[in-house]
């Protein structure tokens, strides 16, 4: 029983000298007593390789972003393009009806023709002249 109890007392003070070690190294982060140490004066060109590496990232998100929103923008001007596309080709298949050409006309002061068109032959005018 003796041994069971040196063991629990081993573990106990080996997870105290590791809470001890955390706290003492967050106190030196939040203190800025680490930044005094030689060993982070050789990590230094490392840290500020990972500044700009951070800083490039946060960057391309905004750019990504502005280009998705972009993307959204230009699809909804397409779909309003196509919708004002398609009023314009019917109100053009309108306007080309017959009664409404007639009906534009007879605004101008012209008549429309009653007689049916005929076809001209230029062949039998070209023989005509030739005898």
């Amino acid at each position: 029983m003796n041994t069971y109890k040196k063991k629990e007392k081993k573990i106990k003070k080996a997870k105290k000298a590791k809470n001890n070690r955390f706290r003492k190294a967050m106190l030196g982060v939040l203190g800025g007593t680490f930044l005094a140490k030689d060993n982070v004066l050789k990590h230094v060109p490392f840290m500020l390789f990972m500044v700009l590496i951070a800083i490039g990232y946060i960057s391309y998100g905004y750019h990504a972003e502005s280009t998705v929103k972009r993307m959204y923008e230009l699809e909804n001007e397409v779909k309003d393009l196509k919708a004002q596309d398609l009023t314009l080709k019917t109100d053009l298949e309108q306007l080309k009806q017959q009664s409404r050409v007639a009906m534009s006309i007879k605004e101008l002061g012209l008549l429309e023709s009653v007689a049916q068109p005929f076809k001209i032959n230029t062949n039998s005018i070209e023989k005509g002249e030739e005898n």
